[in-house]
């Protein structure tokens, strides 16, 4: 059985991603052209570089980290944990060193109450998963377009047009760099979307389920088949999608009877569960090698 003495995963027992961020060609953007026909792009490249089961992709929840691309309501960059875009040089006579994508650099957690599967909640509260292939079989991308209106959306006036911020703000000739903040990814577990070998999982059958849970940090990523069914384990269930541990769900239980998943009955059923946070490991690929853009005429 588990133990709250169990070691979390090291990191050549981990599931490891590298992360690049590259924009798209031309990589400018003109202060003459407030509404471009093709607007410049951000690009995140998603690799497995490691794994204790490098045969094996591994899905991961966008939303609440420096993946999300899913539009907020009143700040597409609100949860995003990527710095804002600075001057490669700095030079004091810049109107605009910085570009304020968003009003802090951490990732904001909102509680959401709601349905126990994660993708019966995708087109309500813009939750997204990615598949990222196994090691060494390509990779996964999120794309954002930078539009200058999203650029800008948080300097000068209100009333003052994307065009008139383009002239007063920027200068032609100054390249910005963006790079990621935080890298932390709330919910990951081995497999896809799609039906895998091994998975058992036919559409006629049964239905993939994703449950918000998250297995406990204690727990390796190798482990024997049911150490992690245990009721200990379930009392020590993380809910890092809503926010809160299963073994504290006192005010939670009152309102919608919710009671601690039984781990082996469930996937008895066709749910997922996410594997310890701790068993994923994400970095930048290139330190030096930030996506840039360059201000034009």
């Amino acid at each position: 059985m588990a133990s709250h003495k169990d070691q979390s995963p090291q990191d050549g027992q981990k599931v490891q991603l590298s992360l690049s961020l590259s924009t798209s060609p031309p990589h400018t953007l003109s202060v003459h052209d407030a509404y471009p026909t093709e607007p410049l792009k951000l690009v995140a490249t998603v690799e497995q570089v490691a794994s204790p089961f490098p045969e094996r992709a591994v899905t991961i929840l966008t939303k609440y980290s420096c993946l999300d691309n899913s539009p907020a309501g009143d700040d597409a960059f609100a949860r995003l944990a990527l710095h804002s875009p600075q001057l490669t040089v700095a030079d004091p006579e810049c109107p605009t060193p910085e570009i304020k994508l968003r009003p802090t650099k951490r990732v904001t957690f909102i509680r959401v109450g709601g349905d126990p599967d994660i993708l019966k909640r995708a087109e309500e509260d813009h939750f997204s998963l990615l598949t990222v292939p196994p090691v060494g079989q390509g990779h996964a991308e999120v794309v954002w377009e930078l539009s200058p209106a999203t650029l800008l959306r948080k300097m000068g006036n209100q009333d003052e047009s994307v065009q008139d911020k383009l002239l007063r703000l920027l200068r032609p000739g100054d390249t910005y760099r963006i790079w990621p903040g935080s890298m932390t990814i709330c919910w990951w577990s081995f497999g896809s979307l799609e039906d895998e070998a091994g998975d058992g999982l036919d559409d006629k059958k049964k239905k993939k389920k994703v449950a918000r849970w998250t297995l406990p940090d204690g727990l390796p990523l190798v482990r024997a088949p049911g150490v992690d069914e245990t009721e200990d384990v379930a009392h020590r269930l993380v809910d890092l999608v809503d926010h809160h541990n299963v073994n504290f769900l006192s005010s939670r239980s009152a309102v919608e009877d919710e009671q601690i998943p039984v781990i082996k009955d469930m996937r008895a059923e066709g749910w997922v569960f996410g594997e310890p946070r701790a068993g994923l490991k994400m970095v930048v690929r290139d330190q030096g090698g930030e996506a840039v853009f360059t201000i034009t005429e």
